[in-house]
Order: structure tokens, then sequence, then C-alpha cells
């Protein structure tokens, strides 16, 4: 069985590590702690499972587990891009513009300046029904935000990333960024 990363083992990984390192511990110094082996320890944070098929998809409510969610990727993510026709979620924080770029539709007012915003003109649509946030993260797979009125839902599957990939490259080409408008 080979080993895999799943979506919700590395964003428990993250966090895991995350800690550990704001503690100032080691692998080793926190496995001897919990009496485990460091291996296992460092499996933890790197999210593999023994799991022959991980899950690809996460869903959640819209609360404290969504938003949570959206924390982590926007903090572990090396880049971010929004689709969001008429604004961005306020759930989307830990931004820079060198790391996140939105795509608005030509009008919507933007009052943020975590994010570098570029204008998609009315009659140049992409074609997606609805918003959506592709993280591209440094180890593994990105990751794939549809939120939802009462829920969010995290992917990884291939055809979604294939679909986010085309998405975002063809806005990259036509959108218009703010300065040049």
């Amino acid at each position: 069985m080979n080993p895999q990363p799943t979506l919700q083992a590395r964003l428990l990984g993250h966090e895991l590590r995350r800690i550990r390192e704001a503690s100032g511990l080691t692998v080793a110094e926190v496995a001897a702690h919990t009496g485990q082996s460091p291996s296992d320890v460092q499996r933890l944070e790197d999210g593999v499972t023994d799991a022959p098929e991980p899950e690809p998809t996460l869903w959640c409510r819209w609360d404290t587990t969504a938003t949570s969610v959206i924390n982590v990727l926007c903090r572990l993510a090396d880049h971010i891009d929004i689709y969001a026709p008429l604004g961005i979620h306020p759930a989307h924080e830990h931004l820079d513009p060198d790391r996140c770029t939105a795509y608005v539709l030509t009008g919507t007012t933007i009052d943020r300046t975590d994010v570098t915003i570029r204008h998609i003109t009315h009659v140049a649509h992409p074609g997606a029904d609805r918003p959506l946030t592709r993280f591209t993260l440094p180890n593994g797979p990105a990751v794939v935000l549809y939120p939802y009125l009462h829920g969010a839902q995290f992917t990884e599957e291939p055809a979604h990333l294939t679909s986010a990939y085309t998405l975002f490259e063809l806005l990259s080409d036509t959108a218009t960024p703010v300065d040049e408008r």
C-alpha cells in the first residue's frame, strides 16, 4: 500500500506543524513527548495516510469549520486565484497582492488592498457559473473551493483542477489590471 496525502490530513498536518514550530519544538521532541516515533510525527505533518484511495473532496457547513479551512489554505498557498465576479468573500484572510489575484466584473467595488484586482468586462464572461477559488499549494495538488449558500466544497479532484486551471488561464489572458482601465 502506497501512503497518500489526503486533503483533510494535509490541512491537519499543516496546523500540527505550525503549532509545533510556534512552540519551538523539533519533530524528535514532539515524538518523545507523545510516545510516537519521529517518522510517525513526520507522516502526520505531511498528511500521509495508508488509505489506498484518499478522498479528494471535503464538504462542510458554512460555519467556523469552512472559514478555518479557508484560513489554513490562505496561509499555506503559494498563490491564490479568486473568481468572484461580484466581490470577495470576507472569509479570505491572510492575503497579499503578490500571492493573490481576484477577478471581478468591471464596476464591482472592492475595498481591499491585500489582493491584486483584475477586471472582467461584461462581454468577456468566462462561462463559470459560480465563484471559486484556487489555492496553489507548495506540496501536493492545488485545492479548489466552491462556496455555496450553506456550505463549502474543497476539492483536489483532477477534473475540477483542470477546469480551474483553464478558467484562470483564460482570465489571466483577458482580464484587465485595475490601473489599465
